[in-house]
């Protein structure tokens, strides 16, 4: 996910995105309506925007996740966000603890949190039920939550995202246990540049309540990552709502982790974008959302 990350990868950005700071802001995809808010859960306020609203008794509006140590603006900002309104549903975009817009709480993360989290959102919404799209850190909260809430769930499409650690190439799980693995270089050229993480710690220092937690914020999701026990095939054979799983032929996540994922879900769907990464998925928002469409009208 864009959250995995080796150690030589972070020492060599420390001195990036100090350098980065004076970098012009991403532009943010604005739309003629946009409500922006937070929402109390347990302690602290989570961020969200609403776009394309208001939202409607009926209407199922999307809810859009970003991978880790991402934002809303950072992930989707002219790529799927845009796309997805034209749909004809309003888009709630939200942001988790520690990104973005939002505060931390105390302890490690969870995906437990996270998708309680994300809940609590649409319950201060007033939402019952809405189309879950997520990528990385994003589809797997988009999946605790079809597995935890299932009635709260029309659709799940999690993008980039597994639901095991061995199903990542060996590579980059075993970073994820073990920060100094010597990463081979055709894998290292799949993480996150230097680049991407000068504009993450742009926007991270322009609209967080606490600038100075960006490394903090990529510990524990690393540590969290690492930890997790992820999903049992049993658990996802029990998921009922309908699943669009997307992943790039070059991705994080090895290929037949994707079908044998495809496999486990009932009457699930798998799209293998050609010559699509970890990352550049974000940018192929006119095969992603086309798909995510016909999914909805099956």
């Amino acid at each position: 996910m864009s959250d995995h990350l080796n150690l030589d990868r972070r020492q060599l950005f420390g001195g990036a995105a100090i350098a980065s700071l004076a970098m012009t802001r991403t532009a943010q995809a604005q739309t003629a309506d946009v409500q922006s808010g937070h929402a109390a859960v347990d302690g602290l306020d989570i961020y969200y925007e609403v776009h394309g609203g208001p939202l409607t008794p009926g209407v199922e509006p999307f809810v859009l996740l970003h991978g880790g140590v991402m934002a809303i603006e950072t992930a989707f900002a002219g790529r799927w966000l845009p796309k997805l309104l034209d749909l004809g549903r309003p888009v709630i975009a939200i942001e988790q603890q520690g990104h973005g817009h939002a505060g931390l709480r105390p302890g490690a993360f969870t995906v437990d949190r996270a998708v309680a989290d994300t809940v609590g959102v649409l319950d201060h919404l007033g939402v019952p039920r809405a189309v879950f799209v997520g990528h990385s850190y994003g589809g797997m909260i988009s999946l605790g939550v079809a597995l935890a809430h299932p009635d709260r769930v029309a659709a799940c499409v999690p993008a980039s995202s597994g639901y095991r650690l061995d199903g990542m190439l060996p590579d980059i799980a075993a970073v994820q246990t073990n920060p100094d693995h010597a990463v081979r270089p055709e894998v290292a050229a799949l993480f996150p540049t230097e680049q991407d993480f000068g504009q993450w710690v742009a926007h991270y220092n322009a609209v967080n309540p606490d600038p100075s937690t960006f490394m903090d914020v990529l510990g524990r999701m690393n540590a969290m990552l690492g930890a997790w026990e992820r999903w049992t095939d049993d658990q996802l054979r029990t998921l009922t709502v309908p699943t669009l799983l997307i992943a790039g032929d070059n991705d994080f996540m090895r290929l037949e982790h994707m079908t044998a994922m495809h496999d486990l879900i009932p009457n699930s769907q798998l799209a293998i974008l050609p010559g699509t990464t970890h990352m550049n998925i974000l940018d192929k928002g006119d095969w992603v959302i086309p798909m995510i469409a016909a999914r909805l009208q099956a």
